[in-house]
């Protein structure tokens, strides 16, 4: 993995369980493919991303985490996101999440607002409020914790961040423990199950989207694995 940043990440996700370093990750059986590599400062980042979720939905990735934004709309961004739910995994469709950004409660960014089959992941702190960075509104899916997050970091070391970048992990690690129980579910149809067991914030619900009841700070809820992994189908 490249750098501070996606080493936390990926050991929320994924970090193997006794490692020696007291972390371990939502799925510690799943398998971490990077492709991630060094972007800052080039003229063709943003192409560089769709290649990658493109090499990730061909070479059999189930799922693709994204702690990461983009301030500018790309139409290869779109395609590639669209290529994987509509190729990746035989056609059963990649999970893709991604985190809402960090600009304190403006609307979820692009490009975790471009399709309504992504997961768009906000973040709580530890007491169970809303990170006061988290982006929020309608394109809002569910949250995950997000501050004093601890977790890998290069030379086997940990360290804590904050982010929705660190609750996307959370969702991606998730999703992968759906599909390690029945790999046959549909994209659709790991993303109602995350959405639909979520825990419910003690604020307002009112109002009542796909998935039921939602709000414009906290999605559908705060995601609870426990719930979702009973009330997954096994194959």
């Amino acid at each position: 993995m490249y750098g501070d940043h996606a080493t936390h990440c990926a050991g929320i996700a994924a970090a193997a369980r006794n490692n020696g370093i007291h972390v371990a990750g939502v799925a510690p059986d799943a398998k971490l493919v990077s492709i991630s590599n060094s972007l800052h400062g080039t003229t063709n980042s943003r192409i560089r991303r769709a290649d990658g979720i493109n090499w990730a939905w061909r070479n059999g990735v189930d799922v693709i985490s994204n702690s990461w934004g983009s301030s500018t709309k790309h139409p290869a961004i779109n395609q590639a996101i669209y290529n994987a739910f509509r190729y990746g995994r035989e056609g059963k469709g990649c999970v893709i999440v991604f985190a809402a950004s960090n600009d304190y409660r403006r609307p979820v960014s692009y490009p975790a607002n471009c399709n309504d089959t992504i997961i768009a992941v906000g973040a709580i702190e530890k007491t169970g409020s809303l990170a006061p960075y988290s982006n929020v509104g309608e394109k809002l899916d569910v949250v995950a914790p997000g501050s004093d997050i601890l977790s890998t970091m290069p030379n086997n070391m940990t360290g804590e961040m904050d982010g929705t970048s660190m609750a996307c992990p959370h969702v991606a690690g998730l999703a992968a423990l759906i599909l390690e129980r029945n790999p046959s579910l549909k994209v659709t149809e790991v993303n109602d199950l995350i959405e639909k067991n979520t825990k419910k914030i003690t604020v307002d619900y009112s109002v009542i989207k796909k998935n039921g009841s939602w709000n414009n700070d906290f999605g559908y809820g705060l995601i609870d694995a426990h719930k979702t992994l009973m009330n997954t189908p096994r194959r």
